[in-house]
């Protein structure tokens, strides 16, 4: 893609930054909401995706915020909102009755995403990374993070309202895989 991401992974961000629009007009904004993007155990592609996934959101956000250069970008934000958020809500409500999951509106979504896209942080998560998921100093407002990381992330890290995980490498080791099926399965409040 131009923005130097592959196309898989900008739509996992566009999928993250949906779900926290869809949080924050349910009323959720102020919660927590994260993103993992699990690459590989050596820092120096973790720093080069760092730098794309944050590129990406930086991009995005600016053509959220000043509505300039933006029609693609919301043509395929509104295209994953009809093609896959709008099925999947329909699908749990049809089949569970849970009072949190309310009929969002595209319009209340569009009218979200320029704030919702500026609150998002990228951060990288390793052994010798600053960066930390400071989920206690942002209770007021709700961290939204986009983490990125290897080990330190595929085990024993505690992401607060993990909406999308995306993996750039495969895991071939049992107990690696048992670790990472943690993060797989649905919470209360943000079931579809």
């Amino acid at each position: 893609t131009p923005e130097g991401v592959p196309a898989s992974l900008r739509t996992a961000v566009l999928s993250f930054l949906l779900a926290c629009a869809v949080r924050t007009v349910r009323g959720q904004g102020s919660r927590h909401s994260s993103m993992l993007i699990h690459v590989t155990r050596f820092n120096a592609v973790q720093t080069s995706v760092h730098r794309q996934v944050a590129d990406l959101m930086r991009g995005i956000t600016q053509r959220l915020q000043r509505r300039i250069d933006s029609a693609r970008l919301v043509e395929d934000l509104r295209k994953l909102w009809v093609e896959d958020f709008l099925p999947a809500t329909e699908a749990v409500r049809s089949r569970i009755e849970d009072p949190s999951i309310r009929p969002v509106t595209w319009e209340q979504i569009l009218d979200v995403l320029p704030d919702v896209a500026s609150d998002i942080e990228v951060r990288m998560i390793n052994g010798t990374a600053k960066d930390a998921l400071d989920y206690v100093d942002n209770v007021a407002k709700g961290l939204k993070v986009i983490a990125i990381g290897g080990d330190k992330l595929a085990r024993g890290l505690t992401l607060e309202g993990l909406c999308t995980s995306y993996f750039l490498r495969a895991s071939r080791m049992y107990d690696t895989l048992m670790q990472m099926g943690r993060w797989f399965g649905y919470r209360p409040g943000y079931l579809d």
